[in-house]
């Protein structure tokens, strides 16, 4: 009989729920000029963006290391757990979840190791380990959970707004820049995790409300033919515009929602900066 434990990594903004979600995180480090903190430990989100708006250094982040990801999964055999379903953030922005792919021979026998590329960062990657926790209490199987995981994730898009393009740049996380980098300064631009999980420039928008508009008119637009939603409203600290933005998007947008305001933890935040308000949303829709 499978008994299944659901883990994932820092970036999934577990750790800012109000309740505890019961899914271990394989934790990143974050690199100031003469500190390196654990994020969600050391450090989290309210300490982290304070920083970064008192200090022009750009942190970098340094992921989970094997020896980490080993001794979490040799404890989830010590508890009887036949199987272990990773919720990794994208592939494209983090190695973390092909790490966890090379240990599979390790625990051959003993753990049976599944890997889900969320293709995205964040709440985003967050909920489907929440949802596959649920689904794995309720005694789901393994497959169940991972087709519900493939589904969502192929009914999900993400769209948001930066205030800096240079977090972005100086850490690789923003892929085909060089159409617009020249331009940093006179534009907003609105980006998108895109279907294979790489962040990219999805359209050029001269002031930063015209592209929250923009990133707006696009998720309705999506959104239209869905019955069931759940909503994410991200930000670094724009809060009191993200409670803005979903109090529009509760009006505006009919069927049956749930809409969630998520703070960005600081491994992620480190790629993106301050002042980040974006809009991500699953379709529910069986």
């Amino acid at each position: 009989m499978e008994k299944i434990a659901i883990i994932s990594d820092v970036n999934a903004g577990l750790d800012y729920l109000s309740w505890d979600p019961e899914i271990p995180v394989l934790r990143s480090i974050i690199n100031f000029e003469h500190e390196h903190l654990i994020d969600g430990i050391d450090i989290r989100a309210e300490e982290f963006y304070r920083r970064l708006q008192q200090d022009s250094f750009i942190p970098s982040t340094s992921a989970p290391t094997v020896g980490e990801a080993m001794e979490l999964l040799e404890k989830l055999v010590t508890e009887g757990y036949t199987d272990v379903i990773m919720y990794s953030i994208s592939y494209q922005l983090s190695s973390i979840g092909q790490m966890l792919e090379t240990l599979r021979e390790d625990f051959e026998g003993r753990l049976n190791i599944h890997v889900i590329d969320t293709k995205t960062a964040g709440y985003m990657q967050g909920y489907l380990a929440v949802t596959a926790k649920t689904m794995a209490k309720a005694g789901n199987s393994v497959s169940e959970i991972m087709d519900r995981s493939h589904h969502l994730i192929n009914h999900g898009h993400a769209y948001f707004v930066v205030d800096d393009l240079n977090y972005l740049v100086k850490n690789g996380r923003i892929s085909g820049a060089a159409g617009f980098l020249g331009g940093l300064m006179r534009i907003k631009p609105v980006l998108e995790i895109n279907k294979i999980g790489q962040i990219v420039s999805f359209e050029k928008v001269r002031t930063h409300h015209g592209a929250v508009e923009r990133i707006k008119q696009l998720v309705l637009e999506e959104v239209a033919d869905s019955k069931h939603l759940i909503v994410f409203i991200f930000h670094t600290v724009r809060e009191q515009d993200a409670i803005g933005l979903s109090q529009e998007l509760n009006e505006l947008i009919k069927t049956k929602k749930t809409i969630e305001i998520h703070v960005i933890t600081p491994a992620v935040g480190a790629h993106i900066g301050c002042g980040i308000l974006g809009i991500g949303y699953y379709k529910l829709d069986k």
